[in-house]
């Protein structure tokens, strides 16, 4: 492997390292936050109603900006890799893939149908709104627990020969 084929890999494994951990960071940082805020009775519910729209736009594009370069930089880092870990890096870009897949899924099919629900802010939460909001939870854990698994496989250490 050549001098600058160690350097891009190194540098590409670490930006895929970085953005992935960001990632679950970030998104559970934003769940903790998003729960408090909904459960205080410091807001009414068209304040609780405005939050929501103003910053789950910000975590879908955060969750995109994180889940595309991580992508980008796994593959890159595959390619320019030794074979031995070209594998472990495939399987981590695939999970990736997955779930940056499964938040689109969720952004178009669940959350914007969601929003629509609560605009304007303060309005009575029907059936269909429970229903939805589930769905994106479940949904959310799922491409979280990829991207967190996706983030364990390409955070193992290489192997030293």
């Amino acid at each position: 492997m050549s001098a600058l084929n160690r350097i891009l890999h190194s540098l590409f494994l670490m930006m895929a390292r970085l953005f992935l951990v960001a990632w679950i960071g970030g998104a559970a940082l934003f769940v903790v936050t998003s729960i408090a805020e909904q459960r205080s009775p410091e807001f009414d519910s068209a304040t609780k109603d405005r939050l929501a729209t103003v910053r789950f736009p910000l975590y879908y594009q955060f969750g995109a900006l994180c889940l595309g370069t991580s992508i980008v930089a796994t593959g890159i880092a595959a390619v320019t890799g030794k074979r031995e870990t070209r594998k472990r890096l495939m399987a981590g870009l695939t999970l990736c893939l997955v779930s940056a897949g499964i938040a689109r899924y969720d952004y178009v099919e669940v959350y914007s149908p969601l929003q629509k629900a609560i605009t304007p802010p303060g309005q009575v939460r029907g059936p269909e709104f429970i229903t939805l909001h589930e769905r994106s939870a479940l949904v959310n854990e799922i491409h979280i627990s990829l991207a967190l698994l996706a983030a364990i496989i390409i955070c193992l250490p290489n192997r030293t020969e």
